[in-house]
């Protein structure tokens, strides 16, 4: 049996970076290979997600006492990431902090394959050259669904970004990425065709989330809003909320994704001390409506057939209208889900028999795509 090696934002304690992780490995072992992700992560982005910081500075020392304060809540979800991470998803042996670490590797797998999520964003916090598997050098060198950020196209003009692209993915046999953006920033640079493709978590199906599904944890019908930290205070976004849920007679619960979270209290939504992967998808299975500012938040919302709406925030009067997002409103013609502050929203049912076979087409021609990407 073949073997493939996986590297992705496995250990972001981030439930999409999970998820995307746990649904890119299951379909390549789906498919027939056995599939490790390289227990990769920097300095950076352990210092990102620990409970208390090594402290370098006053900052450090301000955000070590606010964990204190708050210890049970960001200590329970610090602890069930590890663990899901370590129950849920098959790892290398050894743990890797830089690619110069990794020249081990290339010898025990048949072909190496960079996973979804935001890897090639530059601009990311955590981000590292590893992603762009720049420790491999003969074997095959693909991607399934690598995402570069919501807003790619605005950094068109710098000429030195796009030349350590093309360096980067000179190696690369096959290239696939998540949003039509990426793609169309790419092409023009590479001499492989890039192609678009689904994320990783649409590739499967309902069922194979269940084993990693936790029970349901409100007992009263509920709106689940999930949005990413950075704009879970989006002042904006809330407020659709809130009017939403004020016309639907129904109560709001948020889960702890942050610091940030507590804000949200505000507006008199109800957060939630169970905040892994596992308590997410529960959340979504099993509410009512989901609204929701994070692109998982709305793929999940689509696998599991849930009415749900996107919530776009405005700033500085503008909207927010993320790629990402919208890409996948496209690919299943849902559009029209967008919930805005003070605009009409779209009050109909959703059609999951019209979503269902696009969703389905698409899943079938990124399979084949990853198909033959691995087999080739």
């Amino acid at each position: 049996m073949k073997k493939a090696a996986l590297i992705t934002y496995h250990a972001a304690h981030n439930n999409g970076s999970f998820l995307q992780a746990f649904a890119t490995q299951r379909k390549i072992q789906q498919l027939g290979y056995e599939c490790d992700i390289i227990d990769f992560s920097t300095p950076r982005q352990q210092y990102l997600y620990d409970v208390y910081k090594k402290v370098s500075g006053p900052k450090d020392i301000v955000k070590n006492l606010y964990a204190l304060f708050h210890h049970k809540i960001i200590q329970r979800r610090h602890d069930d990431f590890t663990s899901l991470v370590h129950s849920s998803l098959k790892l290398t042996a050894k743990f890797y902090e830089d690619s110069s670490q990794m020249d081990d590797l290339e010898s025990q797998y048949d072909v190496f394959v960079s996973g979804s999520d935001q890897i090639w964003n530059m601009d990311a916090w955590d981000y590292s050259d590893a992603y762009f598997l720049n420790f491999v050098h003969n074997k095959s060198k693909i991607s399934y669904a690598s995402s570069m950020g919501g807003h790619i196209l605005d950094k068109r003009d710098d000429r030195a970004l796009a030349e350590r692209y093309q360096k980067l993915l000179a190696g690369y046999k096959d290239i696939s990425v998540r949003e039509k953006t990426a793609q169309e920033y790419l092409q023009p640079l590479l001499k492989q065709p890039v192609i678009q493709v689904i994320d990783p978590t649409l590739l499967l199906k309902q069922e194979d989330y269940e084993d990693i599904t936790a029970p349901r944890l409100v007992d009263e019908p509920y709106i689940f809003y999930y949005a990413i930290d950075s704009i879970e205070l989006n002042d904006s976004a809330a407020k659709a909320v809130k009017q939403y849920a004020e016309a639907k007679g129904l109560p709001v619960y948020v889960m702890f994704t942050g610091n940030k979270s507590f804000g949200l209290k505000e507006y008199g939504f109800h957060l939630l001390e169970e905040a892994a992967p596992n308590h997410y998808l529960s959340l979504i299975r099993h509410a009512e409506h989901v609204l929701t500012a994070s692109f998982h938040g709305t793929a999940f919302s689509i696998l599991f057939e849930k009415q749900f709406h996107v919530v776009r925030g405005k700033h500085n009067g503008k909207v927010n209208m993320d790629d990402r997002m919208s890409s996948l409103l496209s690919t299943c013609g849902l559009e029209q889900q967008q919930l805005i502050e003070d605009k009409p929203w779209h009050d109909g049912v959703i059609d999951f028999d019209s979503v269902r076979p696009r969703l389905e087409s698409e899943r079938m021609r990124c399979v084949e795509f990853l198909v033959n990407a691995l087999g080739r």
